[in-house]
């Protein structure tokens, strides 16, 4: 039978990183702990405190989040829907944090939580293989506690969790790891190209190296298999570091893509050249200009606004020498710390924490105001300055429909000014719909292009399978711009279908779209999601949003008999999330030529920016 390619890749590459490198169980770092961080590295990071509050506050805030684990109730083995991920990840805050807590402080409080915690969850009759993320977070948690608690549990209770680890884990690293036609489909991760094979490879590799000495074949079966692996889903960065599946599965995908590196760098003394590619070292700067200045990431995907910090991002800042990316990990840590806001890897923040890199003014001012970052997800990103919280801000996003978590959403936009998001993307809906990874995908509201800041013919949906690429890109300082040709989107809607996104002398923002040899009689409709108050003109030529204070005036250029309704964004059933509180503002033009041009331009209102000029209108297949 002939094996698919990603099989073919991975076959290829099993024998090849056993043959050509060192025995990684004679390179295991010996002794516990070992992963992430050592005794003497604990030590340091300590000591390190007394010069960096930075570090203080982290310690203080892991013993308060320890302190209010010791009364949580045990763990359970409860699915929802298909998912047992809810137990597994409150396993990894619970455990990473109790046993951080415990090795800062002595105090045997946290010991016993964290080994109270470690024995019941090794106790469940399984975690939950069906859904393997569920398998890779604990045993990711189990993983850590078992080697960071080494020294202090009995004989009994390490071989109670090591039991649990090779029969729920680590059991299934054979199957996984040897292509096959009769692959478990469960295991489909090995092979994936996404967060999944991120998570998944690291949560078994985190216990591997845990129990190396005990279960040497299976450390080398693991190291070998996520060598071969990992490099599937870190293609996925590529050419320039941007994350198909959002800024919110960046996080997830990358958190793990960061702890395969360091614990093979950390406890085998390399990661094999796995970091080494440099779209992945772009990823850090990936990071920073998906995040608006309003704090809110350029959300696309199954992916909501909210954008906190994660302790890979210090790791990555670290591991590629970025400055900025080093003081803005630092900072985002500052506020999580003080807000109070939960993250299960944060006691991973005691090893991965930048150093402070002083003053990064010079280093800022280097930083691009327009950025094309290609691939899966092609995005372009504009805004009118790094240093000031009000700024313009646009997220652009084409490319291809059909990669993981995507929506529908080619030719769609975000928008911030006056640190206000006028243009939203709604996020995700509830993973639990029926269908909502299958058949049903395309019929949920928010998930489709009805609901998304773009242009639609009639009433079709996206092809789900369609590539709609960034065609012409400027950076020029006072007319950047980006061209998506979304004619694919759509086939045989029209000869051609083009959306311009550019942002107008650092204080506004045009979005055009030209569309030639439309269907006869078949309207263009142009929608916009926003949280805002809306009011319109009394000819409905202009639309002035309200929001936190600050004001936006969207207006008409083309067509001139065009105008502006406006609608509450609810969907069309009662399951799907309602969207309280969001408008929908759309327009519809037609023309019985097939030619059609729509051109909405965006100011925002104040003392602060320039008065209002209306832009010559250009083709945008003109645009230079």
């Amino acid at each position: 039978m002939r094996l698919p390619l990603p099989l073919l890749f991975l076959a290829a590459a099993l024998p090849l990183a056993n043959a050509a490198d060192p025995d990684p169980v004679a390179a295991l770092r010996p002794g516990h702990p070992r992963l992430f961080l050592t005794d003497r590295g604990l030590a340091e990071a300590m000591d390190a405190s007394k010069r960096d509050p930075l570090r203080g506050e982290l310690q203080a805030r892991i013993i308060a989040v320890a302190t209010a684990a010791l009364k949580a109730p045990p763990l359970a083995h409860v699915l929802e829907g298909p998912r047992m991920l809810t137990q597994s990840r409150r396993a990894v805050d619970r455990i990473l944090s109790l046993s951080m807590a415990y090795r800062m402080t002595g105090e045997t409080r946290f010991l016993e939580k964290a080994r109270s915690t470690l024995l019941t969850v090794s106790a469940f009759p399984d975690w939950n293989p069906s859904h393997f993320l569920d398998v890779a977070e604990m045993s990711l948690a189990v993983a850590v506690g078992y080697d960071w608690l080494y020294a202090s549990l009995s004989p009994g209770d390490r071989e109670t969790i090591r039991a649990a680890l090779d029969q729920k884990a680590l059991s299934f690293a054979a199957a996984a790891y040897t292509p096959g036609p009769e692959r478990d489909p469960r295991l489909f991760f090995a092979t994936a190209r996404m967060n999944w094979n991120q998570v998944c490879n690291g949560g078994l590799l985190a216990a591997a190296l845990a129990v190396g000495e005990d279960e040497p074949g299976t450390l080398r079966r693991v190291v070998a298999g996520v060598r071969a692996s990992l490099p599937l889903a870190m293609a996925a960065y590529e050419p320039d570091g941007a994350y198909p599946e959002g800024p919110a599965y960046w996080a997830y995908g990358t958190d793990y893509n960061a702890i395969i590196l360091s614990l093979l760098g950390d406890t085998l003394g390399t990661d094999y050249g796995l970091g080494a590619g440099p779209a992945f070292g772009s990823t850090v700067r990936y990071r920073m200009l998906v995040e608006g200045p309003s704090g809110y990431a350029f959300n696309y995907a199954d992916g909501s606004s909210r954008f906190e910090d994660t302790p890979a991002y210090g790791w990555l800042a670290t591991r590629y020498g970025d400055r900025v990316a080093m003081a803005h990990s630092r900072e985002l840590l500052r506020k999580e710390i003080a807000e109070g806001r939960e993250d299960r890897l944060l006691a991973l923040a005691m090893a991965w924490i930048p150093e402070d890199p002083g003053s990064v003014a010079a280093d800022m001012a280097k930083m691009p105001l327009s950025s094309h970052l290609r691939g899966s997800a092609d995005i372009a990103l504009f805004r009118s300055a790094w240093d000031d919280p009000r700024a313009v801000f646009v997220g652009f996003k084409a490319g291809y429909n059909g990669t993981n978590h995507a929506h529908l959403d080619l030719g769609s936009f975000v928008m911030e000014a006056d640190g206000v998001r006028w243009a939203i993307d709604l996020g995700p809906d509830d993973y639990n719909l029926p269908g909502y990874f299958g058949e049903g995908r395309w019929h949920y509201f928010r998930l489709n292009n009805r609901s998304h800041n773009t242009v639609t013919p009639g009433n079709l949906l996206q092809d789900a399978k369609a590539t709609a690429p960034i065609v012409a890109f400027s950076d020029a300082p006072d007319h950047p711009f980006a061209v998506a040709d979304l004619t694919p989107a759509y086939p045989r809607a029209a000869r051609r279908i083009l959306r311009g996104v550019a942002l107008e002398g650092k204080s506004r923002v045009l979005v055009q779209d030209d569309v030639s040899g439309l269907a006869h009689g078949t309207p263009l409709h142009w929608s916009l999601m926003t949280a805002a108050t809306v009011h319109l003109s009394p000819d409905g030529r202009a639309a002035l949003l309200r929001q936190s204070g600050r004001q936006l005036r969207i207006d008409i250029l083309e067509p001139s008999g065009g105008a502006f309704r406006v609608r509450h964004a609810r969907p069309p059933t009662f399951s799907e999330n309602q969207n309280t509180g969001d408008s929908q503002i759309l327009l519809d033009a037609t023309s019985g030529t097939g030619e059609v041009r729509i051109a909405v331009l965006f100011t925002p209102i104040g003392d602060r920016w320039p008065a209002w000029e209306r832009p010559v209108v250009t083709p945008v297949s003109d645009w230079r």
